[in-house]
Order: C-alpha cells, then structure tokens, then sequence
C-alpha cells in the first residue's frame, strides 16, 4: 500500500487538529507537516508532500500566494479547503493552480477520499464550487467577446495600483500607506472601481482584472 504524504495550512487550531487526527487515523496518510500561518508554510516547503490542505484565510497571507510557491517549489498537489465558497475564491483558486477545491463542512471520510482521488490524478471539488467552475467554463465556451465588451472598466492608473495592493492580500489601511494615500481616498477609488466593473467585492475585482488581462497576479 502506497502512502501519502499530506501537508496542512490551516491557522484555525481546532480544525488543524481535526485534519492531523484525520490523517494520522487513515492506514494510507502520513502527516508531512502541519502549520498555521503562511511563514510557516513557506517555510515547510522544503518537507515533500503529495498532496496539501490549504486554507485561503491566513493571518499573516492567504493560501492562493502559498499555492503558487507550492507549484513553483515542485510537484505536490493543492487542496483548497476553505468556508469560502464565492466565485471569486473559487476562480482564483483554479486561477494559479489548486488542483481541487473542498468546503470545511465536507465529512472527514470524503476529504481522505478525494486526497486519494487527487493523487490518482482527479480534481475533486465541492458542487457549491463546481457550480461556479461550471458557469466560467461556459462564458469561455462562447461568450468571451460579449463579456469583455460588459464590462468596459476605463479604471484610471490609481485604481490599477489599489487593486495590485488587493490582489496582494494588503488591507485599506495598508493599501493607502504603500501607496502614500488616505484610507478615504482609497474607499473612493474603490467605489470607483465597482462601478466601472459592476463587481461588489474586492476578490471578483480581482478575478475580472486578471481575466481580462488589467492585472497580474
């Protein structure tokens, strides 16, 4: 019987708990490393593991910057395993490179199952997910050029440097000191920016600026 090895980021000390004892009980995983924040995520790159439970929520990050680091460091799998189940989350997850998404509420029993599924190559994901996967994957399939020409965002160079300060996981009050503004200004241009893009958060911002190519993660 092969083992898995599986890593877990997840800053919640009680769920971190419930996953270590998850695995410890399964015949066929093995703890790699367990952490709490996104330094010491980074830091457990160099401890291989086959698969990774990420968190998107981090104190001091987020899990979408720690699965690009994963991908880059080699060949281990990423499980977002999150309460974030809005589209925003989702596409940008799937954006950089999870290879499945699960909600927190998914059974104990069916997390071991889809790591399974994810090493034998599979791409598990919760419907709540799919669902949003589904709807993109269709827009894609026939629609692009009218959903370009919805959203016509004209966003001014100030709006393109708050929205990089988001994307980079930095909070108005940081956002506005890297950018030598005030926490007013920066709610302004971000008003400003939901309008021109009809969006109503700073996650579906972000996603509709990389997908049409306005912003690099």
């Amino acid at each position: 019987m092969t083992t898995i090895s599986v890593g877990v980021v997840e800053d919640d000390p009680e769920m971190r708990a419930y996953l270590v004892q998850m695995i410890d009980e399964a015949e066929d995983l093995a703890l790699a490393f367990a952490c709490g924040t996104y330094a010491e995520a980074v830091n457990s790159l160099a401890t291989h593991s086959d698969v990774c439970l990420v968190d998107i929520r981090l104190p001091d990050g987020n899990g979408i910057d720690f699965i690009r680091k994963l991908r880059e460091s080699g060949d281990s799998k990423s499980l977002i395993l999150t309460v974030l189940g809005d589209r925003a989350s989702v596409l940008l997850a799937f954006e950089v490179g999870a290879n499945g998404y699960l909600l927190k509420d998914t059974p104990s029993d069916q997390i071991c199952r889809d790591i399974r599924a994810l090493v034998a190559g599979g791409n598990p994901i919760s419907p709540q997910a799919a669902f949003h996967v589904i709807q993109m994957m269709g827009k894609k399939s026939g629609h692009d050029a009218a959903v370009s020409q919805t959203i016509d965002h004209d966003l001014t160079p100030r709006e393109l440097d708050v929205l990089t300060m988001f994307s980079r996981g930095l909070s108005y009050k940081e956002a506005a000191a890297a950018l030598g503004m005030s926490i007013n200004t920066v709610s302004g241009h971000v008003k400003s920016i939901y309008s021109k893009m009809s969006v109503h958060s700073r996650n579906e911002a972000i996603f509709e600026a990389v997908q049409n190519g306005w912003l690099e993660l």
